[in-house]
């Protein structure tokens, strides 16, 4: 019991925001999702990304790591997640996107706040960003069977990825005053993210139980292998590491669920898989943090 109580302040205060949002969605109190969307999307999360990224000293050499390690995360995913589909017979069309891309922002960002503190935040952000990028490109691709450029330059959070990741490289300071202004926008974005996650999750429609809670289970060793296996191969140490293999154990992105609407890839088969790796990441993730270690 004593390990677990250290684990409390971070994992409570994603269940209550989220449990919010599934009680908010059950009882059918107004939430115009939509709108909601486009507020984090547009505004919230790219302030916290600018604001919080802007404001930190990062040597090129950390931030390159973090671009890499990022990468290769998805890669290494990519290739457990294709071998599973064609172990078990799925379609690599249909499942391989959700399999592969987790939930790095609504969950991840609050997880790594909550266990590491600004820095960690700091480091998921970066995670977040680029896996966004890949999400918006390569993911829509393989759902799509082609590229779409168009996608990828409709999202504001790449574009503030480069603002960021530009304020880095050129060592720049915000003027206070901007600086202020991004932290008041970007502050609701963690709950509302949270919320949304939970108002999500209470409106699914889940089809195929068994089926879906297998491959919701996939999700989260694909996840957690691609993780582990890029700590390992990159000889990652530290906070970075730890952050690293926190978001590759996020739950299938609730994202992945609208976009197999979008492209007609199984859309209830996905929710399925979105609803069980969010249910079981709140054991596997303790676990996990167990094991690494918070603060």
């Amino acid at each position: 019991m004593s390990f677990v109580l250290p684990l409390l302040p971070v994992i409570l205060p994603v269940i209550f925001c989220a449990g919010l949002g599934v009680i908010w969605a059950y009882t059918r109190q107004p939430f115009d999702q939509e709108f909601v969307r486009r507020l984090v999307m547009w505004i919230a999360a790219p302030a916290l990304i600018v604001g919080t990224l802007g404001e930190v000293s990062m040597s090129h050499s950390v931030l390159r790591e973090v671009v890499v390690a990022s990468v290769l995360m998805i890669v290494l995913s990519l290739l457990l997640a294709g071998l599973a589909c064609l172990v078990l017979g799925q379609s690599p069309r249909d499942f391989l996107v959700p399999l592969v891309f987790g939930n790095y922002g609504n969950m991840g960002l609050p997880l790594c706040l909550f266990a590491f503190g600004e820095e960690g935040l700091v480091y998921a952000l970066g995670i977040f960003v680029v896996t966004a990028l890949l999400h918006f490109s390569l993911g829509v691709a393989l759902l799509r069977g082609r590229g779409s450029v168009a996608g990828l330059l409709q999202t504001p959070i790449v574009y503030a990825g480069v603002v960021a990741f530009g304020l880095i490289l050129f060592e720049i300071k915000l003027p206070v005053s901007l600086a202020n202004t991004l932290d008041i926008l970007g502050a609701p974005a963690v709950p509302l993210m949270l919320i949304t996650l939970g108002i999500s999750l209470g409106s699914l429609r889940v089809g195929g139980l068994g089926h879906s809670f297998l491959l919701g289970l996939l999700r989260l060793a694909v996840g957690l292998g691609g993780g582990v296996l890029t700590v390992w191969l990159l000889g990652l140490e530290g906070m970075l590491a730890k952050v690293l293999l926190v978001q590759s154990a996020t739950p299938a992105a609730v994202f992945n669920y609208l976009l197999a609407v979008q492209y007609g890839r199984r859309p209830e088969a996905v929710a399925g898989i979105v609803v069980w790796s969010t249910v079981l990441s709140f054991v596997s993730i303790p676990l996990l943090l167990a094991v690494i270690g918070v603060g």
